[in-house]
């Protein structure tokens, strides 16, 4: 009954849920990189994922830092969720611990506390296609 009202509260919120005037898209080094392209701050005064939006590319990994004195996770939602995830990938994430993920496919992911899914707390991540560098004009030759 739990997960139902998670979904209906989460397809409402992701309606009119859209990247926010201000997120900027993040500077992406090559794939696969170890130090995190995203830092997402989790919060509970308000309950929070900040920033709430986020664009990366394919290979970048984004780190959740829960700076709050409660317990929140990092769940995805929708029929798209992340290749290689559960529906709470995450777990648990306990005040002061962090949570990353490497994120391999483009697509937008919608992802939810379920704790706090009901206040609102709610973000995306849109992962766009890893592009190969530009060939100059030595490599056409």
């Amino acid at each position: 009954m739990h997960r139902v009202l998670a979904v209906v509260a989460t397809a409402t919120a992701v309606a009119g849920f859209g990247c926010q005037t201000g997120s900027s898209p993040v500077t992406s080094g090559p794939a696969g990189r170890h130090e995190p392209a995203a830092v997402v701050v989790i919060s509970d005064a308000p309950a929070e994922f900040m920033p709430s939006a986020l664009m990366i590319r394919a290979g970048d990994t984004v780190e959740w830092r829960n700076t709050g004195g409660i317990t929140h996770s990092v769940e995805f939602v929708d029929e798209a969720a992340p290749e290689g995830t559960a529906s709470s990938p995450s777990g648990i994430i306990a005040p002061n611990e962090i949570y990353t993920y490497t994120f391999k496919a483009p697509g937008t992911y919608t992802y939810v506390c379920r704790f706090h899914v009901i206040n609102g707390m709610i973000g995306k991540i849109i992962v766009l296609a890893d592009e190969p560098a530009a060939a100059t004009t030595a490599d056409a030759r």
